[in-house]
């Protein structure tokens, strides 16, 4: 069995280690894309929920994302400084701020939402959109089986 194993390129073969290729190589061309916005892909996605949430804490934010409250904070603290995103405490509880986009953020949004809506439409159309929603499908899929195991 050992031996079996030794012939086995684990690099090919490694859920994650070839889903985290595949998201640094997506992300770089979003970034590259979106590089006259002077924004990242992962700050655009974060203008964009606020905007489609109106306002959302940091916690909120970071699990829609599925992103860390430091990766959160950091990018929210560089909006903040672009004078695209305002914190404000919590009406209903003083402990949490809740994040809304500014009029200047609402702009950047709409400056880069072309850029973005461009690239997704390529990427989308050299795929296929079967397969492509086969894919969307099994991205789900994994999500909802990854957190069951988290659920164990």
């Amino acid at each position: 069995m050992k031996n079996q194993l030794k012939n086995i390129d684990y690099t090919q073969i490694c859920v994650c280690a070839n889903l985290r290729k595949k998201t640094r190589a997506v992300t770089q061309l979003y970034d590259k894309l979106l590089q006259p916005t002077g924004l990242k892909v992962t700050q655009y996605s974060m203008l964009a929920h606020i905007d489609l949430q109106q306002a959302v804490s940091i916690s909120r934010l970071g699990e829609i994302l599925q992103l860390d409250q430091t990766t959160v904070t950091r990018n929210i603290n560089l909006l903040k400084q672009h004078g695209y995103v305002e914190l404000k405490r919590d009406t209903n509880d003083a402990r949490t701020k809740q994040i809304t986009l500014t009029e200047k953020g609402l702009e950047k949004l709409h400056e880069a939402a072309p850029i973005w809506q461009a690239i997704q439409d390529r990427i989308i159309e050299d795929i296929g959109i079967e397969k492509y929603a086969d894919f969307y499908d099994t991205l789900r899929t994994m999500q909802k089986i990854i957190q069951s195991y988290e659920e164990e």
